[in-house]
């Protein structure tokens, strides 16, 4: 599967929306940093022509985590040359891309556990220990 880095919905000229888009990753990347307020720009709900993404993609650059992950289709991690600023894709079957956003944050809310996981896992490993326990007796 091929990941396709064009967008869905793509203008052909210059929308104009790259410069408030980085303006408004500055203000979510200062959220996070002043108190830890998590944010989340949806790309793909707004006009961008290619060159825009381009532009978008170049002043973000490059971190060090770039993570796929199999879940409903592909979803495509990575993090920016801005430490708490990271691109998350998702992508359908055929490899297009279907969501593309931008997330202010410690680490993106998809790798985060969730309760109700967490919990199951507690109950899970309480009945392991429990059943270790029982055997070493």
């Amino acid at each position: 599967m091929t990941l396709n880095a064009i967008p869905v919905h793509t203008a052909t000229v210059a929308t104009g929306n790259l410069r408030p888009v980085l303006h408004e990753i500055h203000h979510a990347l200062g959220e996070l940093a002043a108190h830890g307020t998590h944010g989340m720009i949806d790309l793909n709900g707004l006009p961008f022509s290619p060159q825009e993404y381009t532009q978008l993609e170049e002043f973000l650059g490059d971190g060090e985590v770039d993570i796929i992950l199999p879940v409903l289709g592909k979803t495509r991690l990575r993090e920016s040359g801005y430490a708490g600023v990271w691109r998350v894709e998702h992508f359908d079957d055929d490899g297009q891309r279907i969501g593309y956003f931008i997330e202010v944050g410690h680490v993106p809310e998809i790798l985060r556990s969730q309760c109700d996981d967490i919990q199951e896992g507690l109950a899970v490993m309480t009945t392991v220990l429990a059943m270790e326990e029982d055997n070493e007796n």
